[in-house]
């Protein structure tokens, strides 16, 4: 049976943003992402702007490698993809707050090219690899970009995001994906109701 339990509100937010002080859901829970950023920022500050950016957004290897500052909009929070490997180029929005962070450090540690640079131009992968792997070693959670993106699809879909503007958000090529994605994580007694899917049909974007 579905969870009617589930509140879902009456009327979504224009713009689809992922706001990290609301992320909690059943793969990380708000305690694990505040203690997960507190440390990061203690640490070093690039590391947790990347890491705060991964959670809010989902970006692929590809695309959080190849970002550029003239992929963002510090005016309107957004952000043009064009390096997603297999997903799609898109446009997304982030949390006004995060722009304004990732404006204030881009104006003081002014790159030049791409928005969080490497020793010799991007970051490679081993080097996300890496600070991933120490922000798992802070909650002793595993923490990836697969696991991330999954956080926020679930997130989104437990707000009532309907499933196409969730697959637009992380750039999957249909919905099916975006579904399969979501059914890893919901309850198996759930996943046969045909009104799983369909419940967010009627919320306004």
């Amino acid at each position: 049976m579905l969870n009617n339990d589930l509140k879902l509100p009456a009327l979504l937010p224009q713009v689809l943003t992922v706001d990290v002080m609301t992320l909690d859901n059943r793969l990380i829970d708000q305690s694990e992402v505040r203690t997960l950023l507190f440390r990061l920022r203690d640490r070093n500050y690039l590391h947790y702007l990347i890491i705060k950016f991964l959670v809010c957004t989902g970006l692929s290897l590809p695309e959080i490698i190849h970002l550029k500052i003239s992929d963002f909009n510090p005016e309107r929070s957004l952000f043009k993809l064009k390096n997603g490997g297999r997903l799609r180029r898109r446009k997304i929005f982030i949390e006004p707050n995060l722009a304004l962070e990732l404006y204030r450090y881009s104006s003081e540690f002014a790159p030049t090219d791409y928005l969080f640079p490497g020793r010799y131009g991007k970051l490679r992968t081993r080097t996300i690899q890496k600070i991933l792997k120490n922000a798992s070693n802070l909650i002793s959670k595993e923490i990836h970009i697969p696991f991330l993106r999954d956080v926020i699809a679930l997130d989104l879909f437990k707000k009532g995001f309907p499933v196409w503007e969730i697959q637009e958000f992380l750039g999957h090529r249909s919905t099916r994906s975006t579904k399969q994605r979501i059914l890893l994580h919901i309850p198996v007694e759930e996943r046969t109701d045909p009104r799983l899917f369909n419940r967010n049909k009627n919320q306004a974007a």
